[in-house]
């Protein structure tokens, strides 16, 4: 299901790509899954509230991936309550304890997303 979901067109959610609408959105590369331990619902959140924190940068909504880890954070704290930890950034190295079925690493082009409940 990630090759799918990595491979859907950009527009809406059922990945009927929307073509017939003039949008505003920036097309976004295809997001590069590189470890999903975490439920699908999960991880299909993930990556929802991610592109949305991408597209904020573009619309100057937000103004750092720092901010963008802060809005992903309250988020997953809304939608699935622990202790997330979010990393959000060009070039970082990581080495964490989580939760079991409780992390996601993937890029969305240059930008790298890693989520993870631990806590």
């Amino acid at each position: 299901w990630l090759k799918q979901m990595a491979e859907q067109p950009q527009g809406t959610a059922d990945g009927q790509g929307g073509s017939g609408q003039a949008s505003k959105e920036p097309e976004l590369p295809a997001p590069e899954m590189h470890i999903v331990d975490m439920p699908r619902e999960e991880a299909d959140f993930a990556l929802d509230i991610a592109k949305k924190g991408v597209i904020s940068l573009f619309k100057n909504e937000r103004r750092s991936f720092c901010e963008v880890a802060q809005f992903i954070k309250k988020e997953f704290d809304v939608a699935y309550p622990g202790a997330w930890h979010v990393f959000v950034g060009k070039h970082f190295g990581a080495w964490v304890t989580h939760e079991a079925h409780k992390l996601i690493y993937f890029h969305i082009g240059q930008a790298g997303f890693l989520i993870y409940r631990h806590g």
